[in-house]
């Protein structure tokens, strides 16, 4: 009395599909200000780099008008950045800052400056006479 058609008495189960929103990962946001001459002038329009320490992904923020940026960041560790011009060297730059779920904002300040070629002052000693004296 009952016939079972041929391939669709037992069929497979489909797996169960979970299309339910995920909860977001914690963001974090860095909110920083990048400096020039020892703290003065703020720098305008430079890159800053962002670097997770554990997974090394990079991140990338630009300064605006009063030298600051902003960006908003998964929870972990971080580095910045600043790629350095020509004759520019760090004066302050924070250590690593740490944005997880209780601390979610942070503000940091990185400091640049010009290098400055220092030249000794005094005599300037010559070799000419080939015994190695000094003329003045």
């Amino acid at each position: 009395m009952f016939a079972v058609a041929p391939g669709g008495g037992c069929r497979r189960a489909l797996p169960a599909v979970d299309v339910a929103a995920r909860p977001s990962a914690a963001r974090g946001t860095l909110t920083g200000i990048i400096r020039g001459r020892e703290g003065a002038l703020p720098v305008i329009g430079r890159a800053v780099q962002i670097v997770n320490v554990d997974t090394g992904a990079r991140h990338m923020a630009q300064t605006g008008e009063a030298g600051r940026f902003t960006i908003q960041l998964p929870a972990g560790k971080y580095r910045i950045d600043v790629p350095l011009h020509e004759g520019e060297t760090v004066v302050k730059r924070p250590g690593i800052v740490n944005l997880d779920t209780d601390a979610a904002d942070s503000r940091i300040e990185v400091v640049l400056a010009s290098l400055r070629v220092s030249r000794p002052r005094g005599p300037a000693y010559r070799l000419d006479n080939g015994l190695g004296s000094p003329i003045t």
